[in-house]
């Protein structure tokens, strides 16, 4: 098993993991001279960047030069499986604030992000006549080691629940062991060669009522902190001048302000349930302790 990594510099969750790690700009000569490998999953990325070249490049560009070195190697030593991890932003949101968004629903990106992975999808699916290519889309992930949504229990440390002020927001979410085994799923199915798969929960949640959860599990009592849309709007701006200036994009920033305010973030994961016989198995309850467990145990809440 080979683990690319882009530094070397912080590798202390791969101590446990008999993987022979590389850095991810040695990985095509390691590809070209190496053996071979069974199974690709693509996971490399940026879910924050500066503009849309920088996104371009490590969610685009990369994906092509993996696929192209993989696809120029002698077919004996070619994957049984490429999988490219997706995201649910690379379809958009709700069309119609309500309907589930499916596999076959045309792809509608808000933001520079979704662009950029739906750019992916389509260079993945250009190999799809040397490779045996296979896309999953997750929705937002939660788990340990999440940075993205560590923010809700951080917040319920300090006991408020905050979401934008406003009509209630749906969500498809997944947490993150219930996602690894989707991908595995996917990458082992026959039947998903080819194709497209979102990997959530059965059951969106609702945002406002996902922060009051995570508290509730948490033992905190929480005071409701909505978010007027001006102030978020000051705070996303914010954002946007310290991306300007950071080479650390924060996460908060227009252009997820933007597809924050979408009504509803619902993908179907009906597909994946019918063709692949995967669905989430964690209680959502049992999958915020696990997650509020591991971060107070490695201090990060």
């Amino acid at each position: 098993m080979v683990c690319p990594v882009r530094t070397t510099n912080a590798l202390r969750h791969l101590e446990c993991a008999s993987a022979e790690v590389i850095p991810t700009g040695a990985l095509p000569n390691y590809i070209r001279s190496g053996p071979g490998f069974d199974y690709v999953f693509h996971l490399a990325g940026a879910t924050r960047a500066r503009d849309y070249r920088a996104y371009q490049a490590a969610n685009v560009k990369y994906t092509w030069l993996l696929l192209d070195t993989l696809s120029n190697t002698k077919i004996s030593n070619r994957p049984k499986r490429f999988v490219l991890v997706s995201s649910q932003s690379a379809a958009g949101p709700c069309r119609d604030d309500c309907t589930p968004v499916t596999e076959s629903d045309e792809p509608r990106p808000v933001s520079l992000y979704g662009r950029s992975k739906l750019e992916a999808e389509v260079v993945a699916a250009s190999f799809q006549d040397r490779l045996p290519v296979t896309i999953v889309r997750p929705p937002t992930v939660f788990g340990p080691r999440d940075t993205d949504v560590l923010g809700v229990f951080k917040s319920a440390c300090f006991r408020i629940a905050a979401y934008l002020a406003g009509p209630d927001r749906r969500v498809s979410i997944i947490y993150v062991e219930d996602l690894v085994k989707g991908i595995l799923h996917a990458a082992l199915s026959p039947a998903a060669e080819g194709s497209t798969f979102f990997l959530a929960n059965s059951e969106p949640v609702i945002w406002r009522q996902f922060a009051f959860d995570v508290a509730n599990v948490m033992g905190c009592s929480v005071l409701p902190l909505p978010v007027p849309y001006p102030v978020a709007k000051v705070m996303a701006l914010c954002g946007d001048v310290i991306c300007k200036v950071s080479n650390s994009p924060p996460l908060f920033r227009s252009e997820k302000l933007e597809e924050m305010m979408k009504i509803a973030w619902v993908c179907s994961p009906e597909k994946a349930r019918r063709e692949l016989g995967w669905q989430s198995s964690t209680p959502l309850r049992e999958a915020i302790g696990k997650t509020a467990e591991w971060y107070r145990s490695h201090g990060w809440i």
